[in-house]
């Protein structure tokens, strides 16, 4: 036992427990039943802990959970690393903001799964065998900012899958089967934090025309995870989104895929939007182009040129990355540098 801040944490870890042990104390707050041998469990044994708010059970072997009686103050469940084939029946908890579910054998999600509980902020489903979501799965979660959908087997989702999560601001679809999104995905005006969009089998053609723009338009947004060491870094990484087939697009950014679709117009819209690695050749004179000044920073005055010809000037503008909520980026992106020159038109006497 272990009191913080008047909050009674019972600790009964790798226990070998079968069953949740009696007599624990009315007051405990935090129930550590993770690591044990667990196969089935019913709030109806936690009755006695009103004030109980963090439940783990975790590493069980867990098959079934039973939610007959309702935990009011449960705010975190913890179901990761179990044998759960389906989804509980979450219900009679109103304050719950964590719900971990990773690592089980979850292969179908009905609709409207979570509408019991509108003050979830983190929903962890990733490690399962979901092939497919309904396109209301996540109907009610407004409040959601944290959806991790990562290691399963999607292959298609719904474009109305996001719709409620209005305060969603980190989004992991990695490793999983997609080969396309659907126009619409992401909601328009929406901005994450942090998406997660490697390790699927992006399909390069007229399909894949929409979520290239959408990178192109939200770069720092767009992250790696980088795992090992049972730890996850992320990394700013818009270019590590590869196509996969076909086979001359293969191992190639989504971003420097250059779809050849007339009827959708996206291939005309972005003609400027170029990626290369050695420079180019501008297409007009230097002279022509106006000034440009980095985003930040306010035009310099006007000062007095000579018909001489000055020197070329570059600006690199920096590109900010958005922090998360609670990742830190590791990188900075910074856009490729622009030279200009500027008038060399002389000023009119006075």
């Amino acid at each position: 036992m272990n009191k913080v801040k008047d909050i009674v944490e019972v600790n009964c870890t790798g226990r070998d427990l079968g069953a949740v042990p009696a007599g624990l104390p009315e007051d405990t707050g935090i129930l550590l039943l993770n690591a044990n041998r667990l196969l089935s469990i019913s709030t109806a044994t936690l009755q006695t802990l009103p004030v109980l708010q963090d439940l783990d059970l975790s590493d069980n072997g867990l098959r079934a959970v039973l939610t007959e009686a309702p935990l009011p103050s449960l705010k975190e469940l913890l179901l990761s690393h179990n044998a759960l084939e389906a989804l509980p029946v979450l219900q009679g908890l109103p304050a719950l903001t964590r719900l971990a579910l990773a690592h089980n054998k979850l292969q179908a999600l009905a609709p409207k799964a979570f509408c019991d509980m509108p003050l979830l902020q983190d929903l962890d489903l990733r490690g399962n065998a979901l092939q497919t979501l309904p396109e209301d799965t996540f109907a009610g979660l407004r409040a959601l900012k944290d959806l991790d959908l990562s290691d399963n087997a999607l292959e298609e989702l719904p474009s109305g899958l996001l719709r409620d999560l209005e305060k969603l601001e980190t989004l992991w679809l990695s490793g999983n089967r997609l080969r396309a999104l659907p126009s619409g995905f992401f909601p328009v005006g929406h901005l994450f934090a942090y998406v997660f969009l490697t390790e699927n089998p992006w399909h390069c053609n007229c399909s894949l025309v929409y979520l290239r723009s959408w990178i192109l338009g939200n770069e720092g947004s767009v992250y790696e995870p980088e795992r090992g060491l049972g730890k996850t870094k992320v990394e700013v990484a818009p270019e590590k989104v590869l196509c996969q087939s076909p086979s001359e697009h293969q191992q190639k950014p989504i971003i420097r895929f250059k779809p050849e679709c007339e009827h959708l117009g996206d291939a005309e819209e972005e003609e400027d939007y170029e990626y290369h690695d050695e420079e180019q050749t501008p297409k007009h004179p230097l002279a022509s182009l106006p000034p440009v000044y980095p985003p930040s920073s306010e035009q310099p005055p006007t000062a007095t040129h000579t018909p001489s010809q000055p020197p070329l000037t570059t600006f690199i503008p920096r590109l900010t990355i958005p922090a998360g909520p609670s990742l830190a980026p590791t990188a900075f992106l910074t856009t490729p540098a622009r030279t200009v020159a500027p008038s060399t038109t002389p000023h009119a006497s006075s």
